[in-house]
């Protein structure tokens, strides 16, 4: 029996390790993110628990997600096996107390203290050598140095900003009626400094990779939550999402200064294993040697007419209150060549990445990846380009 046992841990195991997550996980989260949007709770969670079975190690926005729809449905056992999942990988279990969603919960659930006591005995383990490391490099690459402006360019700059407090001493601005030869003088030094900060960020960029050499790319699982090396952009109002929505190494703040190393190809082996979560890719994407394609982003207009005009003969009073959608387009690929691209790295297709872009356009607990918005008021200055402004976009409900 013990045999067969280890047999079958052995297997467990070596089933993980060979496991692709843009093949086993992302599919499942997507389909149970999309059911988020259609508040179906119950479906979601069901979506979410097989991605979970899936895999070794789930991403923690994902159990936060999961743990929200456990709620909803008054699965409260459920919803903290979930949250634990979240401290066990160092997430600070006080936090919730803070939390858009959990903190309504953690004053009026009878069974919150209790769930605070266990998850206090959590320890969670995690290599803060390799964190503390990655946040003193992250912090070396953002130190900037500049060298110091010459004497002639400090006594013809500063009396014409002592009215500007806010401005430095030492800032390089081109100002009217400046010298040819002080105009000189600060393009020598722009280019020093440019050189000096792109030769630091190669720096930077060598150390991390060698890092990622000896010790694997690391994610959220390895550098634990609550201490991000980088913060994510997210579009959430809850505080928690700049912990999970994407916990890990941010490289694409150093590849934009280092254009000669595509980490694309690694990037996306850490998306198969992983580590990173394919939103990622999004950024990288322009700088690899492959055409960009559009993310499922889509601009929301809402109409104003400039100095209160009036178009009672343009369904003005209706168009009004209303918010129209656009989605973005590319201009070379097709939806279909697109959302092969996109399945292939673990995203989305496109029709669902504007769902949840229409989805995120209004505040939501739930940390959903995929697709993103841009709100625009539109004033319009006549009656005449109302049916211009929104001419192929469709009302959102």
């Amino acid at each position: 029996m013990k045999k067969l046992l280890l047999q079958l841990l052995l297997y467990s195991s070596v089933s993980w390790a060979q496991t692709d997550f843009t093949r086993v996980y992302h599919p499942i989260v997507n389909e149970a993110e999309l059911a988020i949007v259609d508040t179906d709770y119950y479906e979601a969670l069901q979506f979410y628990n097989e991605a979970f079975a899936n895999v070794e190690k789930p991403f923690a926005k994902d159990y936060y997600n999961a743990a929200i729809c456990a709620t909803l449905i008054g699965k409260m056992p459920m919803a903290f096996d979930y949250l634990e999942k979240i401290v066990e990988k160092g997430y600070v279990v006080s936090q919730f107390r803070k939390d858009a969603f959990f903190k309504n919960v953690a004053d009026t659930c009878k069974q919150w203290a209790d769930f605070e006591k266990r998850a206090l005995q959590i320890k969670p383990s995690f290599n803060t050598q390799l964190r503390d490391t990655l946040q003193k490099i992250h912090r070396q690459r953002f130190t900037y140095r500049y060298v110091p402006i010459t004497a002639d360019l400090r006594n013809f700059t500063k009396p014409r900003l002592k009215d500007a407090k806010w401005v430095p001493v030492d800032s390089l601005l081109y100002l009217p009626d400046m010298p040819k030869n002080l105009v000189a003088q600060q393009d020598s030094l722009h280019k020093i400094n440019l050189t000096t900060d792109l030769t630091r960020a190669r720096e930077v960029f060598q150390k991390i990779l060698q890092l990622i050499e000896i010790n694997g790319y690391p994610d959220e699982n390895m550098l634990g939550l609550n201490a991000p090396v980088s913060t994510a952009n997210t579009n959430v109002f809850n505080t928690t999402g700049s912990y999970l929505l994407q916990n890990t190494l941010l490289l694409e703040t150093f590849q934009e200064k280092v254009e000669q190393t595509n980490i694309l190809s690694m990037l996306k082996q850490a998306v198969r294993d992983g580590k990173a979560h394919p939103s990622m890719l999004k950024s990288l994407i322009d700088y690899s040697t492959e055409e960009p394609l559009t993310m499922g982003r889509v601009l929301i207009v809402q109409l104003r007419l400039e100095n209160n005009l009036n178009c009672p003969n343009d369904n003005w009073e209706e168009k009004k209150d209303k918010f129209f959608w656009k989605k973005e387009r590319s201009g070379t690929m097709s939806d279909t060549e697109i959302n092969e691209k996109r399945l292939n790295i673990g995203m989305e297709k496109l029709e669902d990445a504007y769902k949840k872009a229409f989805f995120k356009a209004n505040p939501t607990p739930f940390l959903i990846s995929g697709g993103s918005y841009q709100a625009e008021l539109a004033y319009i200055p006549n009656c005449e380009l109302i049916n211009k402004t929104i001419n192929g976009a469709v009302v959102l409900r």
